[in-house]
């Protein structure tokens, strides 16, 4: 194993303003922001908290709303919208801004591959964006408009390229996704978290029931994110009573994750 330091202080301050398209620093309830104008420490400190960062693919309206409700009630803060197809995620995601549901958690935007993608995505304001890889092009974008932005990485020298990016724009690098972690061990993982103190990862790809607590008992390892916790058949055959059961269940398992890391 590589000697390096342990994970530090999640919880340091990241300087990403979010300002929506007048130029006014929003303040509305989902988005409690700081009073130096940040935002994106709050999504942070969200995912952070959060037993899993849920995906989904674009579906109908009526159901990620219905899931959405179900995710406030159990507490589970936010969910990405895979754009896969993009113009599919992007009419879903113009519709949900006009519902309540809106406003009950956070609302990301997933697998931003272009400056083109991020730009078209912008325009219906989600609260974050994803991509399956480090973009610059990507971060150009949303850096220029203060959106938060989840690259994912998967080598030490990935997220030093990601760190390199961001400090040339004068950003700090808080979380980063983790992807794939099919094929790395939990060595190599500890070891990358170790020697980025500072940074938190969501690791995806894939991420089970089965092997949730191999991954989550790493310290530095947060919201594991992806579909599959929650099986599509469930939302759409609004089985809730089952994901509510589900959820319930991976809360469990974040508290014995949370419980064990107390201890080391």
């Amino acid at each position: 194993m590589l000697n390096c330091d342990s994970v530090g202080n999640s919880r340091a301050t990241i300087a990403v303003p979010v300002r929506s398209k007048n130029g006014m620093l929003r303040s509305d309830p989902v988005h409690p922001i700081a009073a130096d104008g940040q935002l994106a420490e709050a999504l942070v400190t969200a995912v952070i908290e959060a037993p899993i960062l849920p995906t989904v693919y674009p579906t109908e309206v009526e159901t990620l709303c219905r899931y959405a409700d179900v995710l406030h009630d159990e507490g589970y803060p936010a969910l990405e919208i895979l754009a896969r197809p993009l113009d599919q995620a992007l009419t879903v995601m113009r519709e949900i801004a006009r519902r309540p549901q809106r406003n009950k958690i956070r609302w990301g935007i997933g697998t931003m591959r272009t400056a083109a993608d991020a730009s078209a995505a912008l325009e219906l304001q989600p609260d974050f964006l994803v991509s399956p890889a480090f973009s610059r092009r990507v971060l150009q974008v949303t850096a220029q408009s203060g959106m938060p932005y989840i690259p994912a990485v998967h080598t030490f020298q990935d997220v030093q390229n990601v760190l390199d990016a961001f400090d040339e724009l004068g950003l700090t690098v808080r979380l980063l996704k983790l992807c794939p972690v099919f094929g790395l061990t939990r060595q190599y993982v500890t070891s990358l978290c170790g020697c980025f103190p500072g940074i938190v990862f969501c690791p995806t790809g894939e991420v089970e029931l089965d092997n949730y607590l191999h991954w989550k008992k790493i310290p530095g390892i947060v919201a594991p994110m992806g579909s599959g916790f929650v099986p599509r058949l469930w939302l759409e055959n609004g089985d809730w009573p089952a994901v509510r059961a589900r959820l319930r269940q991976i809360r469990s398992l974040a508290e014995t994750a949370a419980l064990s890391l107390a201890s080391q």
